[in-house]
């Protein structure tokens, strides 16, 4: 156990007790339900009797996907512009706004309008004439529909908001102060090397690339298989698309051949945003999902991906990804397996999530590099023959079993799923029992038969459901996307839920909630628990000042 790690005592007021409030935000006063203490005697002690490692899950929110328009009320009171005369807001003030003018714009039809426009400039786009052979009655028809949604957008609420508060000195700070990338690095670094987990899983990452050349950073951790790797960014060209690294037909080999425990989405929206921005910077990549792993206490030894099947024509690639890694000292196995499933509330985004996991008719591509001997070479291995994976959850359980053959071997299973334990059941054939109805949670939970930290921890039950009936919402993400967002039917949507998660075959874990940043600041960790979305929850929005991501860090002490 390192002295460097956070203590863990109760969730503290962050910036003069401004942001957040005991009476909204449960504060846990004992070890019993929320974890461990983390000082160096009680760590101590978990080490004499069993090895323990320290795991951190975290959605960092890419740089490219940053600018999404997430609202925040960091910097109170929220002014109209910079007049002398200009209205102003206290936070609750500014928010009832944002609430009330969601509520009009989905009666009015606001809110469906701004999807079917974005709906029809996408299609719009794709019919390009080529050669004269566009289908120019459908690109009419897509013009009208552009026209009539633009007509009933211009009418929105939520637009006029944006109008009234587009010059607001505040609501510019959060853009510098809070979403720009340089000032998010630097935050993401501090809490990580604060926390110091041995194992970091990430989603969202596109700047893999910062983080292995950040001196600091990488005197700790690395994803490479090869100690003297050297990860590169991908090509892509405009006029050349066969020379695109990334492309389809090569996705997989390039995955291989970047020896890098780094699943990245090709042809990603955070690549093409950074890209078409007026200041992409440095680093240009693509978002996915990363493991990291202390270098002085784990070496590699096998590296496998999980390629998601595609539509046809789909130019687009992206998957799931396991290590597994060799504890230098004790020689205990532990393979770790991350993912980032689609996003969406619709039901039709769940079943998108549950086909993820698992589908039977649908092709998934699993290749893997498995470390020769003691040379410290690598071979790509095929899995087993007759080895046919179905989903993620199949590719799971393919690592869960090997540990009966492995000497005290360990799964972690940690991801952004996109939903949360409470999402309703429905209907999904290839993954619910006799093809009844399920959900993410109960999926993974049946599928998999790991344990999820939180119902070891006794922040949720079996069900997903809060154990304390006081606080029923817990969270990892407290957010709000505001009109600038590209999303429009998440704009004024408060998303207040617990989709981050990590599963596990071990069978005790103790889950940090908080971490000293330094001697004034203590920053809470994954779960929050609010009595309402309304008041604290939605004044005390993230991306903040201190928390750089829209996503809370999931930080764990697993006992092997």
């Amino acid at each position: 156990a390192s002295s460097q790690r956070p203590t863990q005592t109760t969730h503290t007021q962050i910036q003069n007790n401004t942001r957040m409030c005991q009476n909204d935000l449960h504060m846990p006063q004992t070890d019993k339900n929320m974890g461990n203490n983390c000082t160096t005697t009680q760590k101590a002690a978990k080490i004499a009797k069993a090895p323990t490692i320290r795991v951190l899950q975290w959605n960092i929110l890419a740089d490219g996907l940053g600018n999404d328009g997430f609202l925040s009320t960091e910097f109170v009171p929220i002014r109209e512009s910079s007049a002398a005369t200009a209205k102003k807001y206290e936070a609750t003030q500014f928010m009832q706004l944002v609430r009330q003018a969601k509520l009009d714009d989905a009666k009015s039809g606001a809110i469906q309008a701004m999807n079917d426009l974005k709906k029809a400039e996408k299609k719009l786009k794709k019919l390009k004439p080529q050669n004269g052979s566009a289908d120019v009655a459908l690109v009419e028809t897509l013009k009208k529909e552009i026209a009539c949604n633009k007509d009933i957008v211009a009418k929105s609420k939520l637009v006029n908001l944006k109008e009234q508060f587009k010059r607001s000195p505040e609501l510019e700070r959060v853009d510098t102060e809070v979403l720009d990338w340089h000032v998010r690095y630097s935050r993401i670094q501090a809490l990580l090397l604060r926390t110091d987990p041995d194992i970091i899983t990430f989603q969202e990452i596109d700047h893999v690339k910062q983080f292995l050349d950040d001196g600091i950073f990488s005197s700790k951790y690395t994803c490479l298989l090869d100690a003297h790797g050297n990860y590169q960014t991908p090509v892509y060209s405009e006029d050349k698309p066969k020379d695109d690294t990334r492309r389809p037909e090569n996705y997989v080999s390039e995955l291989l051949q970047s020896k890098a425990a780094f699943c990245p989405k090709s042809y990603s929206n955070a690549y093409n945003f950074r890209k078409k921005s007026k200041r992409p910077g440095s680093y240009l990549d693509d978002d996915g999902v990363a493991v990291f792993w202390k270098k002085n206490m784990f070496e590699p030894m096998e590296l496998g991906y999980l390629v998601y099947p595609t539509k046809e024509g789909d130019s687009k690639k992206e998957g799931a990804l396991a290590v597994t890694l060799r504890h230098k000292t004790s020689k205990q196995s532990i393979n770790v397996v991350t993912a980032h499933l689609p996003s969406g509330d619709e039901v039709v985004k769940e079943q998108e999530r549950l086909s993820v996991l698992k589908n039977p008719s649908a092709e998934f591509v699993a290749q893997r590099l498995c470390r020769q001997g003691d040379d410290g070479s690598w071979k790509q291995v095929p899995y087993e023959v007759n080895h046919k994976f179905d989903g993620l959850l199949s590719f799971i359980q393919y690592y869960t079993q090997q540990d009966s053959s492995k000497t005290k071997c360990r799964t972690i299973f940690a991801l952004d799923s996109n939903s949360r334990p409470t999402f309703p059941l429905t209907d999904a054939s290839a993954t619910a029992p006799n093809g009844g109805k399920t959900n993410v949670w109960n999926s993974i939970l049946q599928g998999s038969k790991l344990e999820s930290i939180w119902v070891q921890a006794s922040f949720l039950d079996a069900s997903g459901k809060s154990t304390n009936p006081e606080y029923p919402f817990v969270a990892s993400v407290n957010k709000m996307r505001g009109p600038s967002s590209e999303q429009p039917s998440k704009i004024g949507e408060h998303q207040l839920e617990l989709i981050d998660h990590i599963f596990t075959n071990a069978r005790n874990s103790h889950v940090v909630t908080n971490v000293q940043l330094n001697e004034a600041t203590r920053i809470p960790l994954a779960p929050l628990q609010f009595t309402s979305k309304e008041g604290k929850a939605e004044v005390s929005l993230n991306p903040s000042i201190t928390m750089p991501s829209d996503h809370l860090p999931v930080v764990v002490d697993i006992e092997l």
